[in-house]
């Protein structure tokens, strides 16, 4: 006789419900994980000063952009850097090898997918560099049209046309000379030439943001804090709007003259999601990222996020903004459904910029050395941080 058979109905009729619920118990422990918070879980230091990250998503690598320097190593010797960008294996952050630019100084990265081409600005020489990710050879070299600026910063890619969009910063007097006008390159992917310059879009031209969708390109003014909309079709600007709110009596709340305020608050960058009709202003000065209904033109939020707040990139897999404060050296996630920050991370010395992968989710922050002083000679090397000049990944 079995057990079973010798236990009185009622005993097998509990064991059994206690069984169902433990089954139940356990089911639903792995249906639903523990929840998780961001965190930081991989961090390398690269050699020389890391600006721009891009994300290639079809092998998981990490191009960082650095800037030659002269060095302090940990053991006090000095040593000569030559410019480059840094290719991390996006898992380990492992470096797997290093693309030689020659006489290029990338700053500022874009990445294409479709064409496997990274775009480097080159702020210094006012020049865009092509780079072929394969071979690592430099492909193509496009310079400022004559008698232009060539002050390049941010570049985005329209993978639908193989576009590729640099913002030419502009709006800023050197003595007696008047003001460079700021621009917006636009260079045919096909043959990365440049195909055209949609020229003083706004004052100071500074972070882009792209809705290959819509046919929009918007263009964040630093000098006034509002944010230019172009059509991609015509190169034309058809509106501009207010990246910072305005307070109902036009005064901030110590009575200073709200154009003033806004003045100040110094729109560096820009993201976008598309999904949800949402652009999101980075003000640098008072470290914050206002939030922007895109169809109405119109601020419908304001989220402090931290001390000088430089760049943000919206998680695909999440809809988490994540902002590199780059004053008080953390990164801030903001999450999308509460629009409040969720979480602050230790970034580095100076984070910088941030890069998603976007199917896995993965974050990425590079984050400059706070360097040599202001105005130091070139020969005077820059000392060793440790949190400086280092690619941080983040598991969201």
């Amino acid at each position: 006789m079995s057990y079973s058979q010798r236990q009185p109905s009622g005993v097998r009729r509990h064991a059994s419900r206690l069984l169902t619920v433990s089954l139940l118990a356990a089911a639903i422990s792995i249906a639903a994980p523990a929840f998780a918070h961001p965190e930081v879980t991989q961090r390398t230091q690269v050699e020389g000063s890391v600006y721009q990250i891009a994300v290639n998503p079809h092998n998981q690598r990490v191009y960082a952009a650095v800037t030659g320097n002269r060095i302090v190593d940990t053991d006090g010797s000095v040593r000569d850097v030559a410019p480059g960008i840094v290719v991390l294996d996006g898992q380990t952050l492992d470096v797997v090898k290093r693309i030689d630019t020659g006489d290029t100084s990338p700053f500022g990265l874009a990445f294409n997918a479709e064409t496997q081409k990274l775009y480097a600005t080159d702020t210094r020489h006012g020049t865009v560099a092509v780079f072929d990710v394969q071979s690592g050879e430099r492909t193509a070299l496009i310079d400022a049209p004559e008698g232009q600026s060539g002050h390049v910063r941010e570049a985005v890619v329209d993978p639908a046309t193989n576009t590729v969009y640099v913002s030419v910063v502009g709006g800023f007097s050197r003595g007696d000379e008047p003001a460079p006008k700021s621009a917006v390159w636009v260079i045919d992917g096909k043959t990365d030439t440049l195909e055209d310059v949609i020229e003083n879009p706004v004052q100071v031209a500074t972070g882009l943001a792209i809705d290959p969708a819509a046919k929009r390109l918007y263009v964040s003014d630093l000098a006034n804090t509002q944010v230019a909309e172009i059509d991609l079709d015509s190169h034309k600007v058809t509106r501009t709007f207010a990246a910072a709110a305005e307070p109902a009596s036009g005064k901030s709340d110590k009575g200073e003259d709200h154009g003033r305020q806004e003045a100040a608050a110094k729109t560096i960058n820009l993201e976008i999601d598309t999904q949800r009709g949402l652009l999101y202003a980075v003000n640098r000065e008072p470290g914050e990222i206002e939030v922007i209904d895109i169809a109405k033109g119109e601020v419908i939020d304001s989220i402090p996020t931290g001390d000088g707040a430089l760049s943000a990139r919206l998680n695909p897999q999440t809809h988490d903004l994540y902002v590199a404060n780059r004053g008080d050296g953390t990164i801030a996630v903001i999450d999308g459904e509460t629009r409040h920050v969720s979480a602050y991370l230790p970034g580095g010395s100076y984070p910088q910029t941030v890069a998603i992968a976007p199917e896995s989710g993965l974050v990425y922050v590079s984050n400059k050395a706070k360097g040599r002083g202001r105005g130091a000679p070139d020969d005077v090397p820059t000392p060793y941080e440790p949190g400086g000049n280092t690619v941080i990944r983040i598991q969201p």
